[in-house]
């Protein structure tokens, strides 16, 4: 496992930078990419992934994926590689870790009670019900070379 999920103990963090994309697509999307390449050499603290719909509500179920996806269209933040696409199914060995319901134009953190560790070679799955064509990503991360 190369993705871990701890209940949070106090709000005061040293060193995380705030990450923000927009997406805004031609065509709609249902799975949100979060990956920590093999070779990147850090570890990666998220302490709060907050998602806003501006479409529609939406359910969000956060994964903990066994494997990457090869996107086309990447975004880099720090040593995390950021990118969605649409997804036809979902691989059977991936960790669903919460469920979260998104109001139209209300921000979520998807991470309330817990933060995640990302080791190099892993992925967070964001994975929408509703395949929309516009969301608001925010992370609050930090990095330590390993």
């Amino acid at each position: 496992m190369k993705v871990f999920q701890l209940k949070k103990n106090n709000e005061h963090y040293v060193g995380h930078n705030i990450f923000n994309i927009k997406i805004e697509e031609a065509k709609k999307i249902n799975c949100i990419v979060i990956n920590n390449p093999v070779q990147s050499n850090c570890l990666c603290v998220i302490n709060h992934l907050v998602c806003k719909s501006v479409e529609n509500e939406n359910i969000a179920h956060l994964i903990i994926a066994s494997e990457g996806k090869q996107l086309k269209d990447i975004t880099t933040f720090g040593s995390l590689n950021i990118g969605y696409e649409y997804v036809r199914s979902e691989n059977c060995d991936n960790l669903e870790i919460d469920i979260v319901n998104i109001d139209k134009d209300r921000e979520v953190d998807m991470l309330e009670e817990y933060f995640l560790i990302i080791l190099p070679g892993g992925n967070i799955h964001i994975r929408l019900e509703e395949p929309q064509e516009k969301m608001i990503l925010q992370m609050s991360v930090g990095q330590q070379v390993i």
